[in-house]
């Protein structure tokens, strides 16, 4: 693996790291909504829709990530037809 691949494949890997560091942070907020504003209807709903908005990136993020490093260790082996 040639640098320009492993500053590829470290690329990808930052990218999964920020898709999981929102999705915590949206899930969290979510439960926090939920717990501290358990009284107000919409607020609760709020609450119930962050959470799941944030399994979701998760979930997308995960596959989107794992699609691209697919991606990277095919072209690996066509990068020197390039230069």
């Amino acid at each position: 693996m040639n640098l320009d691949q492993m500053r590829t494949v470290l690329a990808n890997e930052r990218t999964f790291l920020a898709y999981v560091r929102t999705a915590l942070s949206l899930m969290i907020f979510g439960m926090a909504v939920i717990k501290f504003f358990s009284e107000q209807h919409a607020m609760l709903v709020l609450g119930w829709v962050v959470l799941g908005l944030g399994i979701l990136l998760l979930i997308w993020g995960s596959i989107h990530c794992r699609h691209l490093a697919r991606l990277i260790s095919r072209e690996g082996g066509r990068s020197g037809a390039n230069t």
